[in-house]
């Protein structure tokens, strides 16, 4: 009698791309232990994805940036409002163009020496600056329905998209990228004999912020979304024109010019960069069958299979644009493990370095396609 096989019988036969569902960290560790190690995307450790950048994509923007690294997508976009001083609660002018804020000490800003004679000039604005102080520039991210099977419709923002905003807000302060005197709007009153021998105050006066908001909208979730979301932020606002902008004493409100000509661009500082990593350490009852005994490996720019394989991560941000061959660690981040030590860290210093020139050299040439 012939037997019956069910439809409903597995297929002996696992095709490939089931592996990852299975066994990812089966399936990463089987690429791993080559000799040399290769990640399943052909990728060396420390080898980062290529990069496509466009700005300028977005038509109703002041500035827009479109990002590209491996699998992760992210649309950008900056929209410019007017925030008076009258607007902002406790503000009161006490110098011309200075807000009143608590005392604190004044310390000489030389991380970008060389660059431009603003930034030899320019103080540090430290923790009380106005853009920290009253919410002068906003990032926002949503990971959209269908970047990712972890972020199903209709639901609430997700934990990764609150925690990616923070991460950029908390960078933005501690670089310091936009100066705040990008963001007033000053109005000298004209100067007459009559007022100055009465004592009239002719002073410069601050009368009101340019609030940047930046909208980003992750389409595709493929790892690492804070390095690509830093420079979807990044090239948008290096993007951003303002409009020229005045005071009219006369309205008692802020008017702006419609023409394209007068606007400004922001001049940023420096060009800080995130490199993203992980650690992969393979399970248990895989190195029993190799005789192994606890290898690890530091995964640069992980994407998004690695990442749910790797329960140490971490990130270092720097800037190799100051000169004479230096570069300025900003922020290091890590989390999940402790396989990772100081002198591992001190080689990523090293891979986050070579990180910057790719950044570098992608932002000039779409910057200067633009």
């Amino acid at each position: 009698m012939p037997s019956i096989i069910s439809p409903l019988s597995p297929d002996p036969s696992v095709p490939a791309s089931a592996m990852p569902l299975i066994s990812p960290n089966a399936l990463l560790y089987a690429h791993l232990k080559q000799s040399p190690p290769r990640r399943p995307s052909s990728r060396t450790p420390s080898e980062p994805r290529p990069i496509q950048l466009n700005v300028g994509s977005l038509a109703h923007c002041n500035g827009s940036s479109l990002v590209k690294i491996g699998a992760t997508t992210i649309v950008c976009g900056v929209r410019a409002e007017i925030l008076p001083v009258t607007e902002i609660p406790s503000f009161r002018i006490t110098k011309a163009g200075a807000s009143y804020t608590p005392t604190a000490p004044v310390v000489r800003d030389t991380r970008y020496q060389g660059d431009t004679e603003k930034d030899n000039k320019e103080e540090d604005e430290g923790e009380y600056s106005p853009i920290s102080l009253y919410n002068l520039v906003v990032p926002n991210i949503e990971l959209a329905t269908g970047c990712s099977p972890r972020h199903p419709a209709n639901a609430a923002p997700s934990t990764e998209a609150q925690s990616i905003s923070q991460r950029l807000l908390s960078l933005l302060h501690t670089s310091q990228l936009v100066r705040s005197s990008d963001l007033e709007i000053i109005y000298t009153p004209p100067a007459q004999a009559e007022d100055l021998e009465l004592g009239i105050d002719t002073d410069p006066q601050l009368k009101a912020y340019w609030t940047l908001y930046v909208d980003m909208m992750c389409i595709s979730h493929g790892g690492s979304v804070f390095d690509a979301a830093w420079l979807a932020l990044y090239a948008a606002l290096k993007d951003t024109i303002i409009p020229k902008s005045w005071w009219d004493a006369d309205l008692e409100q802020v008017l702006c010019s419609a023409e394209v000509a007068d606007a400004r661009k922001l001049s940023l500082r420096g060009i800080p960069v995130p490199s993203s990593f992980g650690v992969f350490v393979p399970e248990k009852r895989v190195l029993g069958q190799d005789g192994h005994q606890d290898p690890y490996w530091v995964l640069m720019d992980t994407d998004g299979f690695e990442e749910e394989a790797c329960a140490e991560t971490g990130c270092i941000t720097v800037d190799a644009g100051g000169g004479k061959g230096s570069s300025l660690i900003l922020r290091i981040e890590k989390n999940g493990g402790s396989n990772v030590g100081v002198e591992e860290m001190v080689n990523m210093v090293t891979l986050a370095e070579r990180r910057w020139q790719q950044w570098k050299t992608v932002l000039d040439a779409a910057l200067s396609n633009s």
